[in-house]
């Protein structure tokens, strides 16, 4: 029987990972966990004002988009490390197996990737649906660009776990350092930008905040999502700026090459690491 080809094993690869990921269980409480925010923060919105009921989804996109931010990442880099990182014996296994370490490292990114998505459409679609019967379609195109940036935001952070894995085999190490990553690009990184924008007064604010910007993905996901749904204005004195940047198609085509480029290159970097690497 001939040898399957390269992207034969890729697939038979991906689908094991896939479903190891249902076997763990995670994708099903990722699931719900996304179902139940869209529907809660949809209800439940309005509280401190005494009034529940389902709103539409321009409260439901800009209420989501911060847990968006908070948990897909966080996910994305605990589930990639823990595929590759301290593994036990599974990973030696499969690189016993006649598949190059290239294919498997391949293999193992589509499977995560997938089952992340998986688990992220079932609850936005889910939850979207129940919002849209309850509450009308309006402004369901923010609430759209949220679930794609939040697919796309996903592999980024896969792709970043498998790289960290892939430099630090020892899983506490691996872990540790996707923990600081994820503390960098949702926290640490926004206070260190407001303070260089604080203290380089001097400059424009554009030379300063777009670069700086373009270099976190969490932050650029946030300004798109923002534009998206026509929030703008929620930046504050920035809006100008970033609104007349990013509003446009250019701008928008630049976030998303961006953001394309910072999910390719961990990659890369893990892909020439992981060949190396005695497992």
């Amino acid at each position: 029987m001939s040898r399957p080809g390269r992207f034969t094993r890729i697939r038979i690869v991906a689908a094991e990972e896939y479903r190891r990921a249902l076997e763990t269980r995670w994708l099903f409480a990722f699931t719900a966990l996304f179902a139940l925010l869209v529907l809660g923060l949809s209800y439940f919105g309005l509280a401190q004002s005494r009034e529940v009921g389902f709103q539409g989804f321009s409260r439901v996109t800009l209420s989501l988009m911060n847990l968006v931010l908070f948990l897909v990442p966080l996910t994305g880099l605990v589930v990639g490390v823990g595929s590759v990182a301290g593994g036990g014996d599974a990973l030696p296994l499969l690189l016993a197996q006649p598949v190059s370490r290239g294919e498997v490292l391949i293999g193992k990114y589509l499977g995560l990737c997938a089952a992340l998505t998986v688990a992220q459409a079932l609850g936005f679609g889910g939850g979207g649906v129940v919002v849209a019967f309850q509450a009308g379609s309006d402004q369901i195109a923010g609430f759209a660009a949220l679930t794609a940036l939040s697919f796309l935001l996903g592999c980024l952070s896969l792709s970043a776990a498998l790289c960290i894995a892939s430099l630090f085999p020892d899983r506490l190490r691996a872990l540790s350092m996707a923990l600081f990553l994820w503390l960098l690009m949702v926290v640490l990184y926004d206070l260190a930008v407001l303070g260089t924008t604080a203290i380089l007064r001097g400059l424009p604010l554009q030379a300063v905040l777009i670069p700086a910007l373009l270099v976190n993905p969490v932050d650029l996901v946030r300004i798109l999502i923002t534009i998206a749904v026509g929030s703008g204005a929620l930046f504050g004195p920035t809006s100008a700026v970033l609104v007349q940047f990013f509003g446009g198609t250019g701008g928008a085509l630049l976030a998303l090459g961006v953001l394309g480029i910072e999910t390719v290159v961990p990659l890369i970097v893990a892909l020439r690491i992981f060949r190396r690497r005695d497992w």
